[in-house]
């Protein structure tokens, strides 16, 4: 039975004002998907083949969400198939020059609930496998950070490769604290052969904050001379040290030692000898307002989950479960053995 005008009349005025709704809301000329004929409209369920841009737009705080509520589902998926150019499967842009802007924001959990292990509120995975690419990629255009992480108790920021460097920077490196590490080392190519080969040193360590300084000096005709040290030297050391020798044929047999002890940033040295040149060493014990804050204790015990367990547990022959700090994608198989340096003999 067809319906009476009127009620045709109405039914197609609540069609077009829904119409209006759905197009004035996803603007068009501007939600181009789908099929491009049909006033651009954006369509959810179906698969949107129009090339045109395909735009969602409005001026509510939050314009689109997606969910899922099955395990290990994905809320939001993008994927760029093209295999030439710089394709990118999820740009996010940010506009406002306000504080906290973000152009994409991850989080595994608004709440103050426990999260699993190796959760991450967002993660980048390359799948390639030529030198060059990155998993997160981070840059500022200007004075800012490139990469920047936080952790109220954990690593702010950690690395770990099983093959390479766990770290590399190229410039100058800052840090606002202390260092700690296993060893130290520096590197650089061999004067005598820098082609071929690496030149490496090792640190040398102390128990103590401690500075050196050295240098040569030659006593005058009375057999005196004056060190002047920095003048900084007594403001930043104490417990001084003293390391005197003679040099050249006329200091073999003379002797040399300490008249005055240092006042003033300079000490007197004297010889048995006029004109006797002095090879000097001195150091100092770092007693400024950053050291005596944050003095090096030389045996500290392990507390909490570091106890009973190890740095470099395979060199006491222990499992990869006894290391202080097992970092993702750590295996038995993966992490770096160390091995005693091979010395080539003389020939």
């Amino acid at each position: 039975m067809l319906a009476s005008r009127p009620r045709r009349l109405r039914l197609a005025l609540l069609v077009g004002c829904c119409s209006a709704l759905l197009f004035g809301a996803l603007a068009p000329g501007r939600a181009a998907a789908n099929d491009c004929a049909f006033n651009n409209v954006f369509q959810m369920g179906v698969l949107n083949t129009c090339n045109d841009v395909t735009n969602l737009y409005g001026s509510a705080y939050t314009e689109f969400i997606a969910q899922t509520g099955a395990p290990n589902g994905v809320g939001v998926a993008g994927v760029s198939w093209a295999t030439t150019g710089e394709g990118d499967g999820v740009l996010g842009t940010a506009s406002s020059t306000g504080d906290r802007a973000t152009g994409v924001k991850g989080y595994v959990s608004t709440a103050s609930a426990t999260t699993g292990s190796y959760s991450a509120g967002v993660a980048g995975f390359n799948f390639g496998t030529n030198f060059g690419g990155f998993g997160v990629y981070g840059r500022h255009a200007g004075q800012g950070i490139g990469v920047y992480g936080e952790a109220v108790n954990g690593f702010a920021v950690s690395g770990f490769s099983p093959n390479n460097w766990s770290g590399y920077f190229q410039g100058s490196v800052n840090v606002v604290g202390t260092l700690y590490k296993s060893s130290g080392a520096f590197r650089i190519d061999n004067p005598l052969d820098p082609a071929h080969e690496y030149l490496q040193h090792s640190f040398v360590e102390s128990p103590d904050m401690k500075n050196v300084y050295d240098g040569n000096v030659m006593t005058n005709g009375k057999g005196f001379a004056t060190v002047k040290l920095p003048p900084y030297f007594q403001a930043l050391n104490k417990d001084f040290r003293y390391q005197l020798t003679t040099l050249g044929a006329r200091g073999w047999d003379a002797k040399a030692g300490v008249w005055k002890k240092i006042k003033n940033n300079t000490f007197t040295i004297r010889t048995n000898k006029p004109n006797v040149e002095v090879s000097w060493q001195v150091t100092g014990i770092r007693h400024d307002a950053w050291a005596n804050a944050h003095r090096i204790q030389t045996v500290v015990p392990k507390q909490g989950k570091a106890d009973e367990r190890y740095v470099h547990p395979e060199l006491y022959g222990k499992p990869l479960s006894k290391s202080v700090v097992v970092l993702p994608g750590m295996t038995p198989v993966t992490k770096p053995k160390f091995s005693a340096p091979k010395i080539p003999t003389q020939k």
